[in-house]
């Protein structure tokens, strides 16, 4: 398996989306990482509670404060140890600190953000992948998967990829930008600059043309997603060297080659 395999999708216009899949050391350390803060909230909640299981033991002669700290402690051992991946993949779309810190992302295999569903089914798998020990049978399902998968990304219909800002932006700069966008109202001069649109192939037209139809019906998260990996193979066909306002762009892209389809000879 190579260290820097790819994932490409091809989208129903037949366009490649390209993304690079996670190798099992970046996986390993981003998890190293989410442990030892799991393990930290567990120490810390563990020290609270038996200083306040402490405070009221003195007040009251019974035991039942002890037991109700210990009941209170393992669900909350359960909760952290269950529920700390799918939470923040789910809020973070597919990142944990540790993700965040290793710039790893986890999305479904058609190349759309996680939700909840896909974030708690690979999760909850997780257990499977310690056995024998140490991530061990994950480890060895990572490095015989093409797509670079554990049992649980098997399951949920999920890959983990890294961002490589020098090509894509990472979500979180795709959503700060269309923020930028909406208060500019434009990309870098829409109609300014006179695009070749000959260089595009028909499918990536339609692919262009698909999701400005659709655009409305997409989820608030993914819609700004979609539409940077969209324009980025359409500037990058175009030569564009940078697009700030990726929907803008798109649709300048639409309004020209409508203007230019006349004009076209196949």
């Amino acid at each position: 398996m190579r260290l820097d395999s790819e994932l490409i999708i091809e989208t129903p216009e037949h366009v490649e989306l390209r993304f690079a899949l996670a190798s099992v050391g970046t996986r390993f350390l981003a998890a190293l990482i989410d442990h030892a803060i799991q393990l930290g909230v567990i120490l810390a909640v563990l020290l609270i509670l038996s200083q306040v299981s402490g405070l009221f033991q003195g007040m009251s002669p019974g035991k039942s404060v002890s037991m109700w700290a210990l009941a209170i402690y393992l669900v909350i051992i359960f909760v952290v140890s269950f529920g700390y991946f799918s939470f923040f993949e789910t809020i973070w779309n597919g990142q944990t600190p540790g993700k965040r810190w290793m710039r790893l992302r986890v999305i479904r295999e058609d190349g759309r953000p996680v939700t909840f569903f896909e974030a708690f089914v690979r999760n909850i798998l997780r257990t499977m992948d310690f056995a024998p020990s140490g991530y061990a049978i994950g480890v060895v399902t990572v490095i015989l998967s093409p797509e670079a998968r554990r049992i649980g990304d098997y399951v949920a219909g999920t890959v983990v990829v890294k961002e490589r800002a020098s090509e894509t932006p990472s979500l979180d700069q795709v959503l700060d930008f269309h923020a930028q966008d909406v208060r500019r109202g434009a990309y870098n001069n829409p109609g300014a600059v006179k695009l070749d649109v000959r260089k595009l192939t028909l499918d990536e037209i339609a692919a262009v043309e698909r999701f400005l139809s659709r655009r409305e019906e997409l989820p608030v998260a993914s819609r700004p997603w979609m539409a940077a990996r969209i324009s980025g193979t359409v500037a990058h066909k175009l030569n564009i060297p940078a697009v700030y306002n990726h929907e803008a762009f798109l649709e300048d892209v639409d309004r020209q080659y409508r203007a230019q389809a006349k004009y076209l000879v196949d």
